[in-house]
């Protein structure tokens, strides 16, 4: 088991890394789908399934990704229908031990929203209610594993560990760091902010000046490397995008504004050239792969008619993915 299986209606998922077929040895990566689901399959167990397997179904139109797409992102070409399971070893594994601890406390609706906020929503189900009022509220991006996330973890490490020497500080961030992305998951935006955050760390903690925009190619250049299916990936795509603007335009255009804008306005210079960066950046992909992008403004600006559509807008769909 690759992750946890996760209910969907009357059945339940799960990616697997298959080890053989019908007593053949083969190897790769299948999505089992239970139906009915017998219990809750854990990451790192070892199973033998019983069923059919199959492709994948496409998705209905380009703009429209069905199982296939959502698969072949994950590196699985098939689906494992089976109606029998038996588990054959429940190995000792301390991460998703960890993880199903900080889980067992979504089983109210307050803890549920509490472990979402540590692990982020894709390692937690929440109430389809509770998503969407964060969605209308424009803090969706508070319930996705990402950049946001992790600098309020570092900065709070930071804080906790200010008056140790520096070796310890940079220690206990690093675990913090660490911590964070193997609870969380190795998803692009996770991994993103943790290899930016820990290379800024360093240049800093070492005396030297980290430059945004180099630390943010040679971050997307090696995460490439190491897994170049990521690049079709629509989450690391948003997210590199959003950064850049962050990055490039973010400061000149609070600048900007902060000229143009009268005395009593000035502080929501900052307020406005963020999610603007972000917007300016991310909007042709938003028209590429979802066909328009006035959904999302007309779904916000209910909540801030004036800033709605782009505060967000931003948050929501940039930084949340």
């Amino acid at each position: 088991m690759l992750r946890d299986s996760r209910f969907v209606a009357d059945s339940c998922r799960a990616l697997l890394a298959v080890h053989r077929i019908n007593g053949l040895s083969r190897h790769g990566r299948s999505e089992v789908q239970l139906r009915p689901c017998p219990q809750l399959l854990q990451q790192g167990w070892r199973i033998r399934v019983h069923g059919q397997l199959r492709a994948p179904a496409l998705g209905p139109h380009p703009l429209l990704p069905g199982p296939a797409e959502r698969l072949q992102q994950q590196g699985s070409w098939s689906q494992f229908w089976g109606d029998q399971v038996e588990v054959l070893q429940r190995p000792w594994t301390p991460i998703a031990d960890a993880r199903h601890a900080l889980k067992a406390t979504g089983r109210t609706r307050s803890g549920g929203l509490l472990a979402a906020l540590v692990l982020g929503r894709a390692q937690v189900d929440l109430p389809l209610d509770l998503v969407k009022a964060f969605r209308v509220a424009g803090l969706f991006h508070a319930l996705e594993a990402s950049g946001f996330h992790l600098s309020v973890l570092l900065g709070a490490s930071l804080g906790i560990a200010r008056l140790l020497p520096r070796p310890l500080r940079l220690t206990f961030a690093s675990t913090a760091l660490i911590s964070f992305l193997m609870l969380a998951g190795p998803q692009p935006s996770v991994v993103r902010a943790v290899l930016m955050g820990s290379t800024v760390l360093l240049i800093n903690k070492g005396g030297g000046r980290s430059r945004p925009l180099g630390v943010l190619l040679a971050t997307l250049v090696l995460m490439l490397l190491v897994n170049p299916a990521w690049a079709r990936s629509i989450g690391f795509q948003l997210s590199a995008a959003a950064t850049a603007g962050l990055v490039i335009t973010a400061g000149p255009l609070e600048q900007a504004l902060s000229k143009r804008l009268p005395t009593w306005l000035r502080g929501l210079a900052p307020a406005l050239a963020v999610p603007l960066s972000a917007i300016v950046w991310t909007l042709p992909l938003q028209i590429v792969h979802f066909g328009s992008a006035l959904g999302q403004w007309r779904s916000c600006s209910p909540v801030i008619p004036s800033l709605g559509w782009c505060c967000c807008w931003c948050w929501d769909c940039c930084f949340g993915w």
